[in-house]
Formats: structure tokens, C-alpha cells, sequence
């Protein structure tokens, strides 16, 4: 058990490109969480009990009805549940870390070639049904009701100011998501997945070139717009990470060239740093129906095969022979 334990500990140190996705994304995902629980103390405490406890749950639920998973839902569940307010009821991150972890276990068994990141898919439909109840930010160790920064920027009307001093905002000491709201932690995130062989540079290039294209479009000041906690959590630990991927060359710079540039051109309409999760699961989700749309068009004569085959008792086996004697 100890030979294990230390093979598994060797592994996840020196050759983490060959530990569980589960494991190097825990990882990567720790640096947030403890500063989070350093900034926000109980109400981030809290936050973390329920995403642990409901993704291990229904982790434990899919282990005994023998169901593969590609990954924990523990991971989808913590992603979601970190781009939540630390003001919000518990009700919200409760919420979203269910249907995280929910949806994660059904796309194992129904669709394991789906690259979809509940996660922040959980949070964007959750946010946008509650009409923004998640996005309720405090003040760190204060726990003062505060704007995170961008909504601050937008309320105080200081377009191309910096209205936060640019270490504050590097080290996270802002109102702003639970576990996402510091940049330093999230380069450390970053640089672990990279270690791992699992981030995509060019993604993250591209991301950042495109919301670099917006900002400057815009007259706004880089610095501020870019120093931010919550856009490269989601740009770096979830689009970049190589299992959200298409497998298309060409479509993953594509895919963070675009996902910079809305998640940017959207504050034109008001909107605060919700956008870039809500943007990125978007994209995901085109993605995945455009590759299933791929398969689906020079697959269809056997999904309606299967289909009959579902409708009509004993066609499957008559079609089980004809496939067998051709």
C-alpha cells in the first residue's frame, strides 16, 4: 500500500503528464482555492464543503453503478462552484456543482467524445436562469459588499483609467469569484497544467491576443482589463486546458482568438467578468454540436439503423447477422 502510494506521489511529481486528469486538474485548481480560503475565510470554506461534497458524491454514485468516467466529477463541480461570489446563498454554488457534476457523469456514458467543461457550462446556465444571483461579490477579509473590479470600472465611468492599483488586482485582493479572483494563483495553476503536458500556450496566446485586439480597439487600459484573475482562470485552466480541445489544428487558436475577443467586446454592452465563463462555455458548446454534426452527417445510416433497431423487437439481432455475413 505505501509502495503504491509513493509510486502514485513519484508519478504526480516528476511524470505528471501520466497521473489521472482528475488528479492534475486538483492540482492545478489548489493554488486558487487556498488563496480564496485565505481572502474569503468561511464563506469560501463553505463553498468548497459543498463542491467537495457533491461532486464526491455523485463521483461515489457513478463508482457503484460501474460508470467510466474520464474525470472526477469533483473537478467540474469545484470549477463552477469557484467562479461563484462569495456573497451568494449557498444555494447558487450548491446548485451549479450539482448539475456539474450531473451532466459530467451523463456525458461519460452518453457522449465521452463531447469536449464540454461543466463547469463553467453549469455556471453560465445557472447565472443566466437566477438573473446574476451567483455574481454577489465581497471585499476580501472585510466581507464588504463590493463590485468586482470590472463592475466597478463600469460604474465609476473610468474608461481607460485603472481605478485598482495593478498589484492588488495581480495578487487578488479584490471583490471578485470565490476561488478565481487572484492571477498569481492561477499562473501557478497554469504553470502546473503546462508541467503536465494538458495547457495549450497557443490557446492562451491567441486568448490573450484577441482580448488584447479588443481592449486597444476599445481605448481601454490593457493593464487593467488583462490583470484579472477571473479571465485567465477561465482562459487558462478551462479553454486551454488540451481536453477541451477540437482536434483540428486550425480550430484551437481559432477557438481562443474568438473567445478573447467577445469576452472583451462584451463589456461594450455593460457586462462584468461573468462574460468570460459564460463566452467560453458558449464556445464549447458550438464547438461540440459542430463536431457532432461531423459525425452525425456521414454516420446517419447507421443511427437510423439503431434507431429501428430500438423501435422494432428483434431487428437488432437481424441486423447484428446481416452486419456479421457481410
Amino acid at each position: 500500500m505505501a509502495r503504491r502510494a509513493l509510486d502514485a506521489l513519484n508519478r504526480a511529481v516528476f511524470r505528471p503528464d501520466t497521473t489521472s486528469p482528475s488528479l492534475s486538474s486538483l492540482v492545478a485548481l489548489t493554488p486558487p482555492v487556498l488563496l480564496g480560503l485565505a481572502f474569503f475565510g468561511v464563506p469560501a470554506f463553505e463553498m468548497l464543503v459543498l463542491a467537495l461534497a457533491i461532486g464526491g458524491s455523485v463521483h461515489a454514485a457513478a463508482h457503484f453503478t460501474r460508470q467510466r468516467l474520464e474525470i472526477s466529477p469533483i473537478v467540474p463541480a469545484l470549477v463552477g462552484v469557484a467562479l461563484v461570489g462569495p456573497g451568494a446563498s449557498l444555494v447558487w454554488p450548491a446548485a451549479i456543482a450539482l448539475v456539474a457534476s450531473l451532466f459530467e457523469v451523463a456525458r461519460a456514458r452518453f457522449t465521452p467524445r463531447a469536449r464540454l467543461d461543466f463547469g463553467v457550462i453549469g455556471y453560465g446556465a445557472i447565472f443566466l436562469l437566477s438573473k446574476g444571483a451567483p455574481a454577489s461579490y465581497l471585499s476580501p477579509h472585510t466581507l464588504v459588499a463590493m463590485p468586482e473590479p470590472i463592475r466597478f470600472w463600469l460604474q465609476s465611468a473610468a474608461s481607460g483609467q485603472s481605478p485598482i492599483d495593478p498589484i492588488k488586482l495581480y495578487v487578488g485582493n479584490v471583490a471578485g469569484p470565490v476561488f478565481a479572483t487572484s492571477l498569481l494563483a492561477v499562473v501557478l495553476g497554469a504553470a502546473w497544467l503546462w508541467y503536465a503536458r494538458r495547457l495549450s500556450l497557443l490557446v492562451v496566446f491567441m486568448f490573450g491576443l484577441g482580448a488584447l485586439a479588443s481592449v486597444r480597439l476599445m481605448g481601454w487600459s490593457a493593464v487593467y482589463h488583462l490583470d484579472s484573475g477571473p479571465l485567465w482562470f477561465t482562459a487558462a485552466l478551462v479553454l486551454a486546458d488540451r481536453r477541451m480541445l477540437p482536434p483540428s489544428g486550425l480550430g484551437r487558436p481559432l477557438l481562443g482568438l474568438a473567445a478573447g475577443v467577445v469576452s472583451m467586446a462584451a463589456r461594450v454592452r455593460g457586462a462584468g467578468i461573468e462574460a468570460v465563463p459564460i463566452t467560453v462555455a458558449a464556445l464549447l458548446i458550438v464547438v461540440a454540436l459542430v463536431e457532432g454534426m461531423g459525425w452525425l452527417i456521414p454516420n446517419r445510416r447507421r443511427v437510423k439503423d439503431a434507431a429501428r433497431a430500438a423501435r422494432t423487437p428483434g431487428l437488432a439481432t437481424r441486423l447484428g447477422h446481416k452486419v456479421r455475413a457481410s
